[in-house]
């Protein structure tokens, strides 16, 4: 199609050209034909042709004025309003000059501001931004803190809204500071209780500052802690020390003056001992048993030991130990150090005994010296390494005759002639020999000895036998049956 119209428009283009140039020449045909038709009747064509030359010629200036008539008409509207107001117009334009200034400067004020507030909401913006951000951050932190042991711990501590608690601290960086704390102060449990048990294990469960030693729960640790702070913040420690040194030198003060009084009955001990000895040699046994010594050693007793120890430290420094005194000299702290520690060895030896009561038997160790058929048993301290188990059994009553033959002497000052009767067990353990011996041993002595032995010995020895049966109701009924006269 196209195509089809461009060949159409070249034709008609074509058909146009030949319209023209055929209009062209049928017009000055025709022209021609005027000419000559009125120059055949006698006009003058030439005046004519001037006339039509200046026609054309003033169609061609009409022509040129038409064409710059709207522009004249511009010009002269221009110069009306424009030429002819030059200065009105160059007056406004100073005016309006000055107002455009004017706006502009305000214009550049105004966007200044506009500026800096465009600049100042993108600030708030990014602000916003970021604590949006920073909130959603502190959400997702508190819910994942919500799961944890330090949250579901203390929880219940802070439910309530405080004034104390406001901050302006973002949730995450206090929920660091809580997780840090709250490990840290574990930590800090942990080395409280390490510390605590360390400090606790020197004292025992009743001790003089009245602590407790059985810590299990953190409130029982923590008040442990307030308590021995306030103790030492109130410099309690010289308090409790001056009470110490009091009572521990009234206790080594006392102990010592017991000592002594204990010890003081080594004298007599020693006396009645050699009384004892005085007596064998007055009064020998006649038999196997050549000769019995017996002797007084310092006590081997563990506590005794301490006890003379403290006696001995107490008789030096008397007056060093405990508070300050007018007689105290400077080497005193050594002194109670030294007074604690016997003290301390003392009370562990006694719990180590497991005895309540040291007896005066414990203040002194009695040996035994026995000769028997020419054997010499040297100094021991047991009657059951003397020999056979008849010598140990002679022995032994031979020791108690002499023991009581010491104190009836001692008890009869009344009465010279004050005899005693005693009752004689396991004596069927001796040899027949020994049995006259030993009742003779007795007898000399004013000691009569009754024996109850079921086995039969010689009947001579006894002085009276009696036979002992009961009856029909079950009373003892005592018969005698042999009275030896040789020896009434």
């Amino acid at each position: 199609l196209e195509g089809q119209f461009k060949t159409g428009e070249s034709e008609i283009q074509q058909l146009i050209a030949q319209n023209k140039e055929q209009y062209t020449t049928e017009s000055k045909l025709q022209q021609t034909r005027q000419q000559d038709e009125l120059k055949g009747k006698g006009v003058d064509t030439k005046r004519i042709k001037a006339i039509d030359e200046h026609i054309e010629q003033l169609n061609a200036d009409l022509s040129d004025i038409e064409k710059v008539r709207d522009k004249v008409a511009e010009y002269k509207k221009d110069k009306r309003e424009l030429i002819d107001k030059v200065d009105e117009n160059r007056n406004k334009k100073l005016l309006l000059d000055q107002q455009v200034q004017n706006e502009t400067e305000k214009h550049r004020l105004q966007n200044t501001q506009l500026n800096v507030e465009i600049s100042a909401l993108h600030e708030n913006i990014l602000i916003l931004k970021a604590s949006l951000s920073q909130s959603e951050e502190d959400y997702k932190a508190f819910v994942q803190f919500q799961g944890t042991e330090a949250y579901q711990t203390t929880e219940a501590a802070y439910k309530e809204i405080k004034d104390l608690y406001k901050t302006d601290k973002h949730c995450k960086g206090l929920i660091d500071d809580f997780n840090r704390s709250f490990y840290a102060a574990i930590r800090r449990l942990d080395e409280l209780k390490e510390a605590a048990n360390s400090f606790l294990g020197n004292f025992s469960k009743q001790n003089i500052f009245n602590f407790n030693t059985a810590l299990n729960y953190k409130q029982e640790y923590q008040e442990f802690a307030e308590q021995l702070n306030e103790f030492i913040s109130n410099a309690k420690i010289e308090e409790f020390e001056k009470r110490i040194n009091e009572r521990f030198a009234t206790i080594i003060h006392s102990l010592g003056k017991e000592t002594q009084e204990l010890m003081s009955k080594g004298g007599e001990i020693q006396a009645v001992i050699n009384n004892i000895n005085k007596d064998f040699d007055n009064k020998n046994f006649v038999g196997a048993i050549k000769k019995i010594e017996l002797r007084l050693d310092e006590s081997a007793n563990k506590i005794v030991q301490l006890l003379l120890s403290i006696k001995k430290f107490n008789d030096e420094h008397s007056f060093d130990i405990g508070g300050m005194n007018l007689f105290s000299t400077v080497d005193q702290t050594s002194k109670n150090k030294k007074a604690v520690e016997l003290l301390k060895q003392l009370g562990k030896a006694i719990t180590e005994s497991k005895k309540d009561v040291i007896a005066l038997s414990d203040s002194f160790e009695l040996k035994f010296r026995v000769e028997e058929n020419q054997n010499d048993t040297g100094w021991v301290e047991k009657l059951s390494n003397v020999g056979s188990e008849g010598t140990d059994v002679l022995v032994k009553a031979m020791i108690n005759i002499m023991l009581l033959n010491v104190f009836k002497e001692g008890a009869s000052k009344r009465f010279k002639e004050f005899r005693l009767h005693c009752m004689m067990d396991e004596i069927g353990k001796l040899h027949p020999n020994n049995v006259k011996g030993i009742l003779q041993f007795a007898n000399d002595r004013n000691i009569l000895l009754i024996n109850g032995s079921p086995t039969e010995t010689n009947a001579l020895d006894y002085r009276h036998i009696f036979k002992l049966e009961k009856d029909a109701n079950r009373f003892t009924r005592i018969k005698r049956i042999i009275t030896n006269y040789a020896q009434v």
